[in-house]
């Protein structure tokens, strides 16, 4: 299949770095109006004890590298650990260090901007290497309008690092396939050690992937699939060589023993009176290299046996659904770009003689990795499977060139410029609540389908403070969802709310509250008589309740009750 390109390169490159700034200024605002998700603190006193302390206790079920790097603005400020018990305690005294909190979180959101960065040059590469410049533009342009990448890529989390880590290793074993050489080799080891060191979902993403490839390859070439592991032994060697050495300098080269636990207690060789036995577990208990990070995989796995707690369409699970991600993507990825994903594969499948293996890898990739995740127990939501973005992406965009390029088919052009023009809309229409956003499949009511990250990840606490300042509201009542310790954010008097207790004046509930734990057992279900005066952002239901039990079903915003939601 050819490609189209432009003669004058220099051009595409500056729409580029215009694309990544114009995403940049869309993100930077976003900072300063969003209190830390759930997750951030933990992150940021994570990063910080590997940065100042040279430990990595608080939690091995991820890996340190994403985390580090949201630490490193705040290190570099002068703040240093607080050497507190829990990371979710050491993360919000950094935050809240010197009574900078939003200073201290914008430094540490930056962290995650290189990232978001590398992700656009990914897609940029791969777009022109094998699709084209035209399709390199779209998909770049796709790819920063898209509501979830600019939601993650906001925060001190660790997903927009997978996803862009991921893809650059994705990009890297390809290379490799195409062109081994040993430049090619070391660039993948250097790209599968960054991914690993990202997030632990991006081995089993990898894994995957790369079968796929060779799989595919050794059915459709014969040089291939007899030369490979005999030719490229010494290649694939400094690969491994590379991701190794740097998986372990993320590990301060550290060496720990392996833990085997059974009913909740450790395992020793001192225990069995077998010798076999008591010779094996001596090996076990010899500290090895990256036993932290074998700890952390296993602890991954143990989490994923026995699941999260999570809601889907107003049912609450603790193993999750099959069809969980699917659901997901269609939900929170703006339709024209949906559209014009579904139309790259579209072309590609109908005409696949014409394409190459690399282009077809393009499309089988982002499926492979839903595959996967569709077999996972942990539901939490857009950010597990963002990874499948920068691919997609690049398949839009295609189709978009595929489309627009060749004057011949100016019949599918104007279409497909207004469904990229939709999709941008909705991006923008958005802002800044790109993390809370559900395009019209579900807009209307979201918490009737997901409540977790993908709505409410804690992030409307700060508005919430500022609306009830402005309202002048003397106490109030809340259930929040969410790691910011309530009373350094502003808030008046205030109280918890009694899941099951009625109460009067003014009662503020975190969206996944009152639904998710109203799935679960019951909770908050005389909310149901009421109705919410307003929505604090896109995750917080403020009521005002009389203190007659008198029954509201409607209000001038114009609400439903909270039993129709």
């Amino acid at each position: 299949m050819s490609t189209y390109h432009y003669p004058r390169d220099r051009y595409a490159l500056l729409l580029l770095v215009v694309l990544i700034v114009m995403a940049i200024a869309r993100i930077f605002p976003t900072y300063s109006v969003f209190t830390a998700t759930a997750d951030e603190p933990f992150h940021i006193g994570a990063g910080m004890e590997w940065l100042d302390k040279g430990t990595y206790r608080y939690e091995l079920q991820h890996p340190p590298l994403a985390r580090i790097a949201v630490a490193f603005g705040p290190y570099l400020s002068g703040i240093r650990s607080h050497s507190l018990g829990h990371a979710y305690d050491e993360g919000n005294a950094i935050l809240f260090s010197n009574d900078k909190y939003f200073s201290n979180l914008r430094l540490a959101r930056l962290g995650t901007l290189p990232f978001f960065v590398l992700g656009c040059i990914v897609v940029w590469s791969w777009a022109r290497r094998w699709f084209g410049t035209p399709t390199a533009c779209f998909a770049v342009f796709i790819f920063t309008f898209l509501p979830p990448i600019l939601g993650n890529g906001a925060l001190a989390t660790l997903d927009m690092a997978c996803s862009a880590t991921v893809a650059a290793a994705l990009y890297g074993f390809m290379r490799w396939i195409e062109e081994p050489s040993w430049r090619t080799s070391l660039l993948l080891g250097v790209a599968a050690g960054t991914a690993l060191l990202s997030k632990f979902s991006s081995l089993a993403f990898l894994g995957v992937c790369f079968v796929g490839v060779l799989v595919y390859r050794a059915f459709t070439s014969r040089k291939l699939s007899q030369t490979v592991f005999k030719s490229r032994v010494g290649q694939i060697g400094v690969a491994a060589v590379v991701t190794f050495l740097l998986l372990w300098a993320g590990y301060r080269f550290t060496t720990e023993s392996l833990v085997i636990k059974r009913g909740g207690k450790i395992l020793t060789s001192a225990q069995f009176e077998t010798p076999l036995l008591r010779h094996a577990f001596a090996i076990l208990e010899t500290p090895i290299p990256l036993g932290e990070m074998t700890s952390g995989i296993r602890s991954v796995y143990k989490h994923n046996k026995f699941g999260h707690d999570s809601y889907l369409l107003g049912e609450f699970r603790s193993t999750g659904w099959w069809y969980f991600f699917p659901v997901v993507l269609s939900v929170k990825t703006p339709i024209g770009f949906l559209v014009l994903m579904i139309a790259g594969i579209a072309v590609i499948v109908s005409r696949r003689n014409d394409y190459s293996w690399q282009q077809k890898m393009t499309m089988l990739f982002p499926i492979l990795i839903l595959l996967l995740c569709m077999t996972s127990r942990i539901n939490l939501g857009i950010r597990h499977v963002l990874p499948v973005y920068p691919l997609l992406s690049i398949l839009s965009g295609y189709a978009l060139a595929f489309s627009t390029v060749d004057l011949r088919r100016l019949s599918l052009a104007i279409p497909a410029v207004l469904l990229a023009a939709w999709g941008a809309i909705a991006s923008i229409a958005a802002h800044p609540d790109y993390l809370a956003y559900f395009n019209e499949f579900a807009s209307g009511h979201p918490e009737r389908i997901l409540a977790e990250s993908d709505l409410d990840w804690g992030q409307d606490l700060h508005r919430l403070a500022d609306r009830l300042k402005s309202l002048g509201v003397k106490e109030v009542a809340i259930s929040y969802f969410g790691s910011a310790p309530l009373d350094r954010v502003g808030l008046p008097p205030y109280r918890d709310l009694s899941p099951t207790t009625p109460t009067s004046g003014y009662v503020a509930i975190s969206v996944h509250n009152l639904v998710l734990l109203n799935a679960q057992n019951g909770s908050f279900a005389w909310l149901k008589d009421h109705t919410p005066i307003e929505k604090i952002g896109k995750s917080i239901y403020l009521y005002r309740i009389p203190a007659s039990t008198s029954i509201r079903t409607n209000d001038a915003l114009g609400f439903s009750r909270w039993g129709e939601l």
